[in-house]
């Protein structure tokens, strides 16, 4: 009898080990469909439940002629998937929720930005391509109360979020959808 289970002990152990498999997992994440995803590369991941803004990746010029400041914006592919327009918005809504949860900051006011256009063209997207979309910040805004830059006495975010896929109806990573920039200003 010894022997007989000596000798099937390995099968038993291979038979239960596979069967593991087929345990329900409610971390399993489906992989079947790997459907292109649009995101924001730079983004945290859930940037509205984080404790503190993105850090702007650089200090803009504090010039009258204001600044054009870039978000990237990315399709998640495995292959080429040819041209994508995603539309973008500035979220207000989102970015009052964060700053009220968080009063040491401040939205950046309509006043000191604007947007020639909410739509991003990705070209030949997938892989690691990217567009920018583009806001022009008015880094020259003076602070009447005291005279010195309005971005001096205040910390401003600007919440950035992609709105929808509008050529191809691709998912939006709803992790890496936000971003709320931390604008530092000379």
């Amino acid at each position: 009898m010894k022997k007989t289970v000596i000798k099937y002990l390995p099968l038993f152990i291979l038979v239960v080990g596979l069967s593991s498999c087929f345990k329900e997992n409610p971390y399993f994440e489906d992989f079947a469909s790997t459907q292109p995803t649009a995101d924001i590369p730079k983004a945290k991941a859930n940037a509205l439940l984080s404790a503190t803004p993105t850090a702007s990746w650089f200090t803009l010029d504090s010039s009258a002629a204001g600044v054009d400041y870039a978000t990237a914006v990315h399709i998640a592919a495995k292959d080429h998937v040819g041209d994508v327009t995603v539309r973008m918005k500035i979220d207000q809504q989102a970015g009052q929720t964060w700053v009220t949860a968080h009063p040491t900051y401040s939205l950046l006011p309509d006043s000191l930005y604007s947007v020639a256009n909410y739509d991003v063209l990705i070209p030949n997207a997938g892989v690691f391509t990217t567009a920018d979309f583009i806001v022009h910040i008015k880094t020259g805004a003076v602070d009447p109360a005291n005279g010195k830059s309005i971005f001096k006495t205040h910390k401003y975010i600007l919440p950035v979020a992609i709105d929808t896929v509008v050529s191809h109806p691709f998912v939006i990573e709803s992790n890496f959808r936000n971003i709320l920039w931390l604008i530092n200003v000379k």
